[in-house]
């Protein structure tokens, strides 16, 4: 047989790979030979698209200086401070030229501290001398610098009210260049006043255009609306112009950025193929480009063609070795199940298969579970039922015998009492045989309901003042070994199909047991509650009553053994109350149940069907009928 089950997983495994490797290979294959041919304008879009968004982005970044320069020109040749100061001097108002003038270099300090693109900021009067300067860090003492003609230059060149621009010019007093950014000053009544300009650092702008890098060798550069180059990371500004650029198609490229808006083609640079992507800075029509070899683009396709062939052979050896080890996977809970399932054949019912996923397996895992603890369950029952079987028969014969000479003793007993009432002796070992004899006569009638197993008469009645009315019954014996009840029971419990006087005997039982369990005394915790139904119980739920007590526990090993007859670990007891409960709790379709920890106390747990259809209590009262109750 276990050459047999080698053979079909040999055949089970074989089929999975012929008929899963193709199924997952083919399709990684033709994928990889698609993106192997894709990947070169795959990469030429993304490199473009890096483009497009870079040289947009620094565009506007760019177009917002110039705008907010312009703006903040405008802003500060409204201001009414430069009218009072120029009033203030031109009437030689020495204390308010000084008040105006303090006033002019604080709102030029803040101007200046918005934003780390101007250098300096300057009124000039109309010949071109500095009234008020406030450069970046720098400090103000000193004599004034001689008349600035570069500005007053640009000023008469420029029309009125406009704001100009100046060209790209090294700076004379520190290194990098600048753009001188002017407008005329007007008083209120249209008398010019002089001029104000900023001097935008120019090297925050040649420093946002070299920090620009697409690819390994891409860079930026900015031209102006002539087409000079003004900012490069390898060259000075002006160093090209369309006079002097090297290559036909880099003029072309030029020409195109002096039209404005947005573009992307290739040109030669120096004998190199290059890619460009550029967009125009509205505010002076200025243009900027990406730039990136072309050759770049080629590697990184080749890289990730190299890429994808490596992913394409790893993904075909990873299928294999997938595949191998899913089969292996797949088939080891069936072979776990085989095994199990022979042990069970020679009769050890104590296999247990661990689940270990929750896929169909799983499931036949745990109903293969399931079907091994029902049938130890039914082999357990089977063995109970042999045996309470024989014990019936046995005690049956042995009770009957039994009885009769008790019943002689008894009467013995009795006349010797009658006949000797004055002596004590006699009086005393009646008594005490007559205790004796009553107590096997009990044992007797436990046997004989026992071996009985008598049908249940079932009525309606209410649980919750049943088990008040045993706590009742047994109020007086708690009290004196210090015992408490404490009740948790359900008020909206329903009354429920069962035969009170048995019920009232396994509560008995249970009670006794708690109470002989707590010598020192303690709590007994009884509960009552509706639960509703699963998929092993009746439809309509079912009434749960709990016993937990806080005495000294059962010890594990004789846990098992408690429902088992004549098995007590008690010095006077017999050994039939908990098998009795259980006979009488299954008799009713319900189950108990029991959990103890040393030391720690024992919880009982019963569980009773609710009423049950007219059909089952008809065939119950039928049972009754018949049997004589």
């Amino acid at each position: 047989m276990t050459r047999g089950s080698a053979m079909m997983r040999f055949s089970i495994s074989s089929k999975l790979l012929l008929f899963i490797l193709p199924l997952v290979c083919l399709p990684i294959a033709i994928v990889g030979y698609f993106s192997i041919h894709a990947a070169v304008e795959r990469v030429n879009r993304l490199v473009r698209h890096e483009q497009m968004v870079e040289v947009r982005t620094t565009a506007n970044k760019i177009n917002d200086v110039l705008y907010y320069c312009r703006l903040d020109l405008e802003t500060i040749s409204r201001l009414p401070v430069l009218e009072d100061y120029h009033i203030a001097r031109m009437f030689r108002l020495e204390a308010e030229a000084e008040f105006n003038y303090e006033n002019i270099v604080r709102l030029f300090k803040d101007f200046i501290g918005r934003t780390s693109y101007y250098y300096r900021i300057r009124y000039l009067d109309n010949r071109g001398k500095e009234q008020v300067s406030v450069r970046r860090g720098t400090d103000l003492s000193g004599p004034p610098p001689p008349p600035d003609e570069r500005v007053v230059r640009m000023l008469r060149s420029s029309k009125e009210g406009e704001i100009g621009f100046s060209d790209v010019l090294p700076s004379p007093e520190r290194r990098g260049y600048i753009i001188h950014v002017i407008k005329a000053y007007r008083t209120g009544w249209g008398e010019s006043a002089g001029i104000v300009v900023i001097d935008l650092d120019f090297e925050k702008i040649i420093d946002i255009v070299k920090a620009i890098h697409v690819g390994e060798k891409g860079y930026a550069f900015l031209i102006d609306q002539s087409g000079r180059n003004i900012a490069h990371p390898q060259f000075q500004p002006y160093r090209y112009h369309l006079g002097n650029y090297p290559d036909a198609s880099l003029r072309e490229l030029v020409t195109e950025m002096m039209k404005g808006g947005v573009g992307w083609r290739p040109y030669l640079f120096e004998g190199e193929e290059k890619v460009a992507a550029f967009s125009s800075i509205p505010v002076l029509q200025w243009s900027l480009a990406v730039t990136i070899p072309t050759v770049e683009l080629t590697r990184e396709a080749k890289a990730i063609q190299t890429r994808v062939i490596e992913v394409v052979l790893g993904a075909l050896v990873f299928a294999v070795i997938g595949v191998s080890v899913l089969s292996y996977t797949l088939l080891r809970p069936v072979r776990n199940l085989v095994t199990a399932t022979n042990r069970i054949a020679d009769g050890d019912l104590s296999q247990e298969i661990p689940v270990q996923s929750r896929d169909e397996l799983g499931d036949l895992t745990s109903s293969f579970n399931r079907m091994v603890k029902n049938l130890s369950k039914i082999q357990n029952e089977l063995i109970r039922s042999e045996k309470l079987i024989s014990l019936g028969r046995l005690t049956a014969g042995v009770a009957h015998e039994v009885r009769n000479p008790l019943n002689a003793m008894k009467g013995a007993v009795v006349y010797m009492q009658r006949r000797r009432p004055e002596d004590s002796l006699v009086q005393e070992y009646t008594q005490l045989v007559s205790e004796e004899i009553d107590r096997l006569s009990r044992v007797v009638t436990e046997f004989l309901y026992l071996a009985k197993e008598a049908i249940p008469a079932l009525v309606p009645t209410d649980l919750n003042r049943l088990i008040l009315a045993t706590q009742n019954l047994l109020a007086t014996q708690a009290r004196e070994k210090g015992i408490a009840f404490r009740n948790r029971l359900d008020p909206s419990l329903p009354n429920i199909h069962i035969d009170p006087q048995q019920i009232e005997q396994v509560l008995v039982n249970l009670v006794i047991n708690a109470m002989d369990a707590m010598p020192g005394g303690g709590d007994l915790r009884v509960e009552s509650a509706l639960r509703k139904a699963t998929r092993d119980q009746k439809r309509n739920g079912f009434v749960q009553v709990t016993l937990a007590d806080t005495g000294v526990g059962i010890p594990p090993e004789n846990l098992q053994s408690i429902f088992d007859p004549f098995f007590s670990t008690k010095e006077a007891g017999t050994g039939i109350g908990l098998p009795l409960s259980l006979g009488i709790v299954e008799a009713h379709g319900g189950t108990i149940r029991v959990r103890s920890e040393e030391n720690k106390g024992t919880t009982v747990t019963i569980e009773l069907p609710l009423a049950r259809d007219g059909r089952e209590e008809h065939d119950s009262e039928g049972k009754e009928n018949n049997t004589g109750r």
